[in-house]
């Protein structure tokens, strides 16, 4: 193949070893969008705090190496977090994830307890926004925004997903969004052929990344004919159509 545009890999949480070594070898045949090096650092939830590292907002996020032992209630006491989210390190449509208020630190010390011998995991502070606002979708192609999407969770619920029977409706987004959105591409270092930027609202308003998904993105094309036309245009350059 001349190229090899990914849009469709939903196990790759339960193996992402194996994923990121087919897409190394599969670039040195072939040029793989987005590329390999992307795959390997986008697949793996430390991105965040890579993000944070280069001045991106980013919802605050502490990665916990597989193997580790965490006293939970003592390192939300040090980073001030009352109510936490806790997560795989690798996953898709929310694996493993857990809202963890005050009364249920012991359901999440246990969770830890449970998942950290056999990988890495996340906990992220609770942004208090999620549950009303949800999260807005910024899409890219060729590193241009091309829409977004407003995706809320169901009542009583803090996931978004649709696999937890969150919505989705089209929204515009306003200018702090779209320079969040641009910090973040920005902050990869290469050309991207397609991108999503997840933001929630932080504690004033400011726009904080939640997600930053340059791997298999749903793109939310249903709302915009257009952002599929620059996708296909994008992908025919590149053949040199």
């Amino acid at each position: 193949a001349r190229l090899c545009g990914i849009r469709a890999t939903w196990d790759y949480c339960w193996r992402r070893d194996e994923f990121v070594s087919w897409a190394e070898r599969a670039a040195e045949q072939t040029a793989m969008w987005n590329s390999a090096a992307v795959v390997r650092w986008n697949t793996h939830k430390r991105y965040l705090c890579d993000l944070t590292e280069r001045g991106v907002p980013t919802v605050p996020t502490a990665l916990l190496p597989k193997g580790s032992q965490v006293n939970l209630a003592q390192m939300l006491h040090a980073c001030g977090w009352s109510t936490t989210v806790i997560k795989a390190a690798v996953a898709q449509s929310g694996r493993y994830a857990m809202l963890v208020p005050p009364e249920r630190r012991r359901e999440g010390q246990a969770h830890l307890d449970r998942l950290l011998p056999h990988e890495d995991m996340l906990v992220q502070a609770f942004v208090p926004s999620v549950p009303e606002r949800g999260e807005l979708s910024l899409t890219y192609v060729e590193g241009e925004f091309t829409h977004a999407v407003r995706k809320k969770a169901p009542p009583g619920d803090f996931r978004v997903h649709d696999d937890y029977g969150g919505s989705v409706t089209p929204e515009a987004p306003a200018k702090a969004q779209l320079d969040a959105g641009l910090r973040a591409l920005e902050a990869v270092g290469e050309p991207t052929l397609y991108a999503r930027v997840d933001l929630v609202d932080g504690p004033a308003g400011e726009p904080l990344i939640m997600e930053f998904e340059l791997v298999e993105p749903e793109l939310f094309f249903r709302f915009s004919p257009d952002a599929v036309r620059r996708l296909v245009n994008a992908i025919g350059q590149r053949l040199g159509d």
